[in-house]
């Protein structure tokens, strides 16, 4: 999302003050202590097979043993929790998130997203990284992408890249900072994006771009080994040149196959705009209260919404249209075998955090994907971009203990998903009672002067000896 700092400064005089949100820390167990979860079905998203009547035993964050429904507990020191037939599996992977307060993470947790991958970071996010992994916070665990790398010069939170040396200073910078990838934009100059690519691998850090296709004057097959291509909207908007042309999708979803790198298509947030541009402030009014930062809310009512909100008829109607063809983009992606991410872009135009992940889910299979297709795009699929498949996306000994426990098979509908039973997160299990009152709890603290703090020094303090502009930015969902 584009923040202006003038925006920000002007809001000082608004805000009352509020205090810097307490760190939401576990209550005291017997670290040692086993959870047993008992009488569950485990779904399996690798191959679509329900296992029926199990007993989870966890220790240390850890899935350590699948038994029989009902085995005899030896463990002296124990957790016990009946399942009551309900239906487990692997904790939702968001790969595209925008988020600037903790209580993000908690409110993506409490619908069941275990994982985040943010792709605009900033330093307070590998703060809050660690806290999240080592378990001093509560909430999804999360993957910080660096601040954009990009071709403008008056973007905020954006490291400008002009030159080679530009985007290899800016590639070192964000590895020494401890940024887990890199995000590319689209608009930087095929030299540019090229030295980028090359800085990163000689770093080891891996790479997002902003768009599924090269830039100009760039080759496909420049694009292989990419972490993930973003976005289904910037195939139609770049190499179908705002066309639905089914032949020419035909000949670029050939092209996209032999790169054999993941896409993330992010349907929720067209179909967010298009919302706002159908039904304008009705729309916005059924929108959760909470789930996005009041700052981010005020800025972005004065900005983005701007352009949906005050949209005439045609531009809806156009809008309906091109999420129809973008939903028919991410079915022919997944016809061709390649391999697809769930991502949300929550954060941006008001899109909630943890529900929007859901929102894509449910976008894709009415795309025509199957809902296992959905499920490993959700889950298996993520963890393997993201070079965590021996931790994440499955249900099986050694793998984290990171599970979404729902009333109903998920296999027959997604929308068991959305209000869970039970999550747990790092071995801890969290009623739906008290992911509720979490989440509320989260937002209730939620600090306004923490979060502008943030939001004003991630442009200051990247912009000495990086090239990162401190300006405002222009365009519209320029940072998705």
């Amino acid at each position: 999302m584009k923040i202006s700092i003038l925006f920000i400064t002007l809001c000082l005089s608004a805000i009352a003050s509020y205090p810097l949100p307490a760190y939401a820390t576990s209550a005291e167990k017997n670290a040692n202590a086993s959870l047993y979860i008992d009488n569950i079905h485990i779904v399996d998203v690798t191959t679509g097979k329900v296992l029926k009547n199990r007993q989870l035993k966890i220790r240390k964050g850890k899935i350590i043993a699948i038994n029989a429904a009902q085995t005899p507990i030896t463990d002296e020191s124990h957790e016990y929790q009946d399942g009551k037939g309900h239906y487990a599996m692997p904790g939702l992977i968001d790969m595209h998130a925008h988020a600037y307060d903790t209580a993000a993470f908690v409110i993506a947790l409490s619908h069941g997203a275990t994982h985040l991958r943010l792709m605009n970071g900033v330093q307070e996010h590998l703060l809050w990284r660690n806290e999240l992994e080592n378990g001093s916070r509560i909430g999804s665990t999360i993957t910080v992408s660096s601040p954009i790398i990009s071709g403008f010069t008056d973007a905020h939170m954006h490291y400008s890249a002009q030159t080679p040396a530009d985007a290899i200073t800016a590639v070192t910078t964000a590895k020494q900072l401890g940024y887990d990838l890199i995000k590319a934009y689209g608009n930087l100059t095929a030299e540019v994006l090229r030295a980028l690519l090359r800085e990163a691998k000689k770093q080891s850090i891996p790479v997002a771009k902003h768009g599924p296709h090269p830039v100009a004057h760039m080759d496909w097959n420049e694009l292989k080994g990419l972490q993930s291509l973003e976005h289904a909207e910037d195939i139609y908007q770049g190499p179908l040149n705002y066309q639905a042309d089914l032949k020419a999708l035909d000949e670029t979803i050939t092209t996209l196959k032999a790169l054999n790198t993941p896409v993330t298509p992010t349907l929720n947030i067209y179909w967010q705009l298009t919302q706002i541009s159908d039904q304008k402030q009705a729309f916005i009014d059924t929108l959760p209260e909470g789930y996005i930062s009041p700052l981010i809310e005020l800025q972005e009512k004065h900005n983005q919404l701007k352009r949906w909100i005050n949209s005439p008829l045609e531009m809806a109607l156009h809008n309906k249209k091109t999420l129809a063809f973008l939903q028919e983009i991410t079915l022919q992606l997944y016809r061709a075998n390649i391999t697809l991410l769930v991502g949300s872009d929550s954060g941006v135009l008001l899109s909630p955090h943890g529900l929007a992940t859901h929102k894509e889910m449910e976008l894709m299979h009415q795309a025509g994907l199957p809902i296992l297709a959905v499920l490993r795009a959700a889950t298996i699929n993520p963890a393997k971009a993201l070079g965590k498949e021996s931790q994440l996306g499955k249900i099986a000994v050694g793998y984290n203990a990171d599970l979404i426990l729902s009333e109903h098979n998920p296999l027959d509908s997604l929308a068991t998903l959305k209000n869970p039973a039970w999550v747990v997160k790092q071995g801890r299990i969290f009623s739906n009672a008290e992911l509720k009152t979490l989440r509320q709890h989260a937002i209730d603290e939620r600090s306004l002067w923490q979060e502008m703090r943030i939001l004003l020094n991630a442009g200051t303090a990247a912009s000495v000896g990086t090239g990162m502009s401190a300006g405002v930015s222009t365009g519209i969902c320029a940072d998705k």
